[in-house]
C-alpha cells in the first residue's frame, strides 16, 4: 500500500472514531497503530504455529510468551463459532484482555508485527478453510474487545476473506457468513 493511500485510511478512520467519541491522543495512536498493522498485514511473516485441535492454534512470539488463535463454535441458541486471539498467562490460562501482557517483561510491541502477521496467515489459511468446511452453522463472529481491535480486525476480515462469503459489520461485531 502506498503512504498516500495509508494516511488517507488513518485519516478515514480516526474521523469516524472521533465523530461520537471525545477525542484523546491515547485514543488516536491506538487506532493510528491498528489500522497501520492491518493495512500492512503480511502472512508470509509469520511465525511457526501449531494446530492444537480443529479451529485452535498457539503461536510464541520471539519473546517466549504464548498466544492462541481459535474459532470456538458456541452451540444453539446461538449458533455459530467466534474467531477469538489471546495469549496463556503464567498459569497457562487463556487470556484476551489486555491485547498483551502488561507487565510481562518478556514481551515486547516490538513483536506486535510478527504476531499481527501470523494471526493473518492463520485466519486465512486456517480458520477460514476450516468454517468452510464444517456444517454446524453458516456464521463466523469476531468481537472486538476494544475500538482499537475492531479497527484490526476490520482490515483483517477485508484484506483476507474471499468473496464468497459476507461480511457484516454491525456496531463492535463482525459477522462472516458463508
Amino acid at each position: 500500500m502506498k503512504l498516500d493511500n495509508l494516511r488517507k485510511v488513518i485519516k478515514e478512520e480516526l474521523h469516524k472514531h472521533f465523530e461520537n467519541n471525545l477525542y484523546s491522543l491515547g485514543d488516536e495512536m491506538i487506532i493510528t497503530n491498528e489500522v497501520m498493522l492491518g493495512e500492512l498485514l503480511n502472512p508470509d511473516n509469520a511465525l511457526p504455529y501449531e494446530k492444537i485441535s480443529k479451529g485452535f492454534y498457539t503461536y510464541e512470539d520471539p519473546s517466549g510468551v504464548k498466544f492462541f488463535v481459535r474459532a470456538a463454535y458456541i452451540p444453539e441458541p446461538q449458533n455459530y463459532f467466534e474467531f477469538k486471539t489471546g495469549w496463556f498467562d503464567e498459569n497457562g490460562k487463556a487470556t484476551y484482555e489486555p491485547s498483551v501482557p502488561y507487565g510481562n517483561q518478556e514481551t515486547s510491541t516490538l513483536d506486535i508485527n510478527s504476531r499481527t502477521d501470523t494471526v493473518a496467515k492463520i485466519y486465512r489459511d486456517e480458520i477460514l478453510p476450516f468454517f468452510k468446511q464444517q456444517t454446524l452453522t453458516d456464521i463466523m463472529v469476531i468481537k472486538p474487545i476494544s475500538s482499537s481491535r475492531m479497527k484490526f480486525a476490520e482490515r483483517l476480515t477485508k484484506k483476507f476473506t474471499p468473496e464468497d462469503f459476507t461480511i457484516n459489520f454491525k456496531n463492535r461485531e463482525i459477522q462472516i457468513t458463508k
